[in-house]
């Protein structure tokens, strides 16, 4: 695959994982909001390969609408409140970008030092 589709897919997966994100903040005070967020942010990291230009971008299209509704309005107001509900989706979301750091350091591929390398010693 190229460098170029490679970004291209890195830069719709950072969309998708920003509307997966602001889909589960949006529904989050529901209980069946939370479960489907969670089941489709699961399914995500599960379904897709694990290299570093696929689940990464994801993760962190996840958390690019949890870290602007995390800091909040002038006038006070949250879109994440201190709830059970909030504070769920808070894991979710610490577990969605840890898994996705974890699953591609694990993955990742490696490489053999290359003949001649200082790796094999000075002869």
């Amino acid at each position: 695959m190229r460098v170029g589709g490679r970004i291209a897919g890195a830069v719709a997966l950072l969309i998708g994982g920003n509307l997966v994100g602001l889909a589960a903040i949006a529904l989050h005070l529901q209980w069946w909001g939370l479960a489907l967020a969670a089941a489709a942010s699961l399914a995500v990291l599960w379904a897709l390969p694990p290299r570093v230009w696929t689940l990464p971008p994801y993760a962190l299209g996840w958390w690019i609408p949890l870290l602007v509704a995390w800091h909040g309005r002038r006038e006070g107001d949250y879109a994440v409140e201190s709830s059970p509900h909030g504070y769920a989706l808070i894991v979710l979301a610490a577990v969605v970008l840890v898994a996705a750091a974890f699953i591609t350091a694990l993955q990742a591929p490696v490489r053999a030092p290359a003949p001649g390398s200082a790796a094999r010693g000075a002869r």
